[in-house]
């Protein structure tokens, strides 16, 4: 065997022991960054958020939909339903997913106080999903999360996701629930992330 195809597999090793490393150790960044503040990070010393949700720039489906336009295009009720149950369920769960893995912040839903950091949620890509037997396709979201006090942006972040659509996972309001879940962790990620990186300078 030659020298060169001895030496071929160690790169390949090499990557995969480094992928395990940083997705078991949390080393992966599960976030694009837009706009980051720091250093340091405005975010160091933060103990309190005010987490929003905006809409005003979705885009539902393959169509580019505004939400307006996708519920009023909608056949039934129980189909408007589905993006207004989905939605409640991915908010619902981004606030638990955020808030499990924050240690010493304190979350609180809506505006935020003078001189408090407001998180502004807003979705700008959602895809539904469906099963249906044969065929099926995932749940899908993309958010920018913005980071604001009184007004100013300092950090903004672009997290996105998706959740297979299959015989146990029929309901879309149980994959958006998961959707909005990893959502939030993302999210803390950033956070957690910023705020280290604050200490260590």
């Amino acid at each position: 065997m030659s020298l060169l195809a001895r030496l071929r597999p160690v790169p390949v090793a090499l990557f995969i022991l480094s992928f395990v490393l940083a997705t078991t150790t949390g080393c992966f960044k599960r976030y694009t960054v837009i706009k980051q503040s720091g250093p340091p990070s405005a975010l160091q010393g933060t103990t309190a958020m005010a987490v929003q949700f905006d809409t005003s720039n979705i885009a539902i489906s393959k169509d580019r939909m505004s939400e307006q336009q996708w519920l009023e295009t909608r056949e039934k009720d129980e189909h408007r339903a589905n993006y207004t149950d989905s939605l409640q369920a991915a908010n619902t769960n981004f606030l638990s997913g955020l808030q499990s893995r924050l240690n010493g912040v304190a979350l609180s839903m809506g505006q935020a106080q003078p001189g408090q950091l407001q998180i502004t949620v807003s979705y700008t890509w959602w895809e539904e999903g469906m099963y249906a037997g044969v065929v099926a396709w995932p749940s899908e979201a993309t958010a920018r999360v913005m980071f604001s006090r009184d007004g100013e942006v300092l950090d903004e972040i672009e997290v996105k996701t998706k959740e297979d659509a299959n015989l146990g996972n029929a309901d879309p309001r149980a994959r958006f629930r998961t959707i909005g879940t990893r959502l939030g962790q993302f999210t803390a990620q950033f956070i957690n992330d910023s705020m280290a990186a604050a200490a260590g300078s």
